[in-house]
């Protein structure tokens, strides 16, 4: 196994709510490798950032890593809400999302405070400007039910792929939210698990989460998916959505 990927950390210093230096990137980046991750997509949110600066940016952290002879692989991302989706051009969503051509996606934030409709627009408009959704820790958000709602329903009916939060499953959040995150690890053929780190208060927590998932009930086999093969995966394969709705089936073919 060519070590974990993260493709929901925020890397980064001084852009967002993430690490503040490059003193505390260089640090959740230790805790990362002694976690047994090789790969990290950096990923700030895309409305903290100017877009054109990110390579750069990930550049300067790279040069870093190779002083400190860190031997973790950076790659440049970002974390869309959905009214940032309108707004970036067809190269800014290209800049942020992830896998080969013809199989991108973008990570998609779930929605806050009651704007699922937003969110569900958002969806659409990155499938049909030729993206895959990746939706990011749906457990945590009351709008969509913790990722119980028709909105899930009608993403991974098109195809979507959902990301849960590490913290979430280790309870950080509440009962609420760790529940809904073990039922999604457990009953939900396209899920990943990523950390969402941002600092030494939220660190990198892969192995954790998955030990505890997998003390909750969480099979095996869904945790493999989820925790080690899937990121990888989603990075080198990437996968494409759905454009026009069609609710019957889902798609279910397994990443192995």
């Amino acid at each position: 196994m060519p070590g974990r990927a993260e493709v929901h950390f925020h890397a980064l210093p001084g852009v967002d709510d993430g690490p503040a230096t490059l003193e505390e990137t260089i640090a959740l980046t230790k805790l990362a490798l002694e976690d047994g991750t090789l790969t990290i997509v950096a990923t700030p949110h895309v409305c903290d950032i100017d877009v054109a600066e990110l390579d750069e940016r990930v550049r300067e952290v790279r040069a870093e890593f190779a002083r400190e002879r860190l031997r973790v692989e950076l790659i440049g991302g970002g974390e869309t809400a959905a009214d940032d989706v309108a707004r970036l051009s067809q190269e800014e969503l290209e800049t942020v999302a992830q896998g080969p051509e013809g199989a991108r996606w973008v990570l998609l934030e779930s929605p806050h405070n009651g704007a699922a409709e937003a969110f569900t627009s958002a969806a659409d408009e990155l499938r049909a400007r030729g993206f895959g959704v990746v939706i990011a820790h749906p457990e945590r958000s009351a709008a969509i039910e913790h990722g119980r709602s028709g909105v899930i329903e009608r993403e991974l009916a098109l195809g979507s792929w959902l990301q849960v939060n590490g913290m979430s499953v280790l309870g950080r959040y509440g009962d609420t939210v760790r529940e809904a995150a073990l039922q999604l690890l457990a009953n939900e053929e396209h899920v990943v698990l990523a950390s969402d780190a941002h600092s030494p208060t939220r660190p990198p927590c892969l192995s954790d989460a998955i030990r505890r998932a997998r003390s909750e009930g969480v099979p095996a086999e869904r945790l493999r998916i989820a925790g080690d093969i899937g990121p990888l995966a989603l990075l080198r394969r990437g996968f494409q959505s759905t454009v026009t709705p069609s609710l019957g089936a889902r798609r279910l073919d397994r990443v192995r």
